[in-house]
């Protein structure tokens, strides 16, 4: 079996790595949210949802059979809802605001590459900044900003089955015939 679809949280955390880096911010990137305070600043990438958007259109992509290598291919395809929320967390409300900023823009550029690879209609919503320091989210202070994206990523499989060259057969009343 082998399949096709876009690597979202993997691509989105290399794109932003590089991003922060070349905009000289220290910042990092992680496929999920801090746990300890020396991991902040950092980018969280969390997915939010995932759900079949296109089932109506049927899956079944099509078949083939490949006659030099004797194998019959099954393509079956959809198209899934994906959400990623993607959080900034820091210690300094300011340097929170400054890092928002950054990130927002850095997911405009990012929103290119996507539809490149195969992404449809990729959206931002951004969140309201948040705060705690009761110690509930983190034992010390911390700041955070979402912007959840979300897109329609398709998703292809294809099953291949290697068949065996008929060599003959048998025919009514017992007969062979070989090929």
């Amino acid at each position: 079996m082998e399949f096709n679809s876009v690597d979202v949280k993997e691509e989105l955390l290399q794109f932003l790595k590089k991003g922060f880096k070349e905009n000289e911010v220290r910042m990092n990137v992680f496929k999920a949210d801090p746990q300890t305070e020396v991991e902040l600043p950092c980018v969280g990438i969390n997915r939010v949802s995932d759900s079949e958007a296109a089932h109506i259109l049927g899956d079944f992509g099509g078949e083939d059979f490949d006659r030099s290598e004797l194998q019959y291919s099954e393509i079956h395809s959809t198209h899934f809802q994906e959400s990623m929320e993607v959080r900034i967390w820091h210690t300094n409300a300011d340097e929170r605001e400054r890092a928002y900023r950054i990130l927002k823009a850095l997911l405009m550029l990012f929103r290119p590459v996507a539809v490149s690879k195969g992404l449809l209609s990729f959206s931002m919503d951004s969140g309201k900044d948040e705060s705690d320091f009761t110690g509930q989210v983190a034992p010390f202070p911390v700041y955070w900003a979402s912007i959840v994206i979300s897109y329609i990523n398709p998703l292809d499989v294809q099953v291949t089955e290697h068949v065996e060259a008929i060599s003959g057969f048998t025919v009514r009343g017992g007969g062979r015939i070989d090929g």
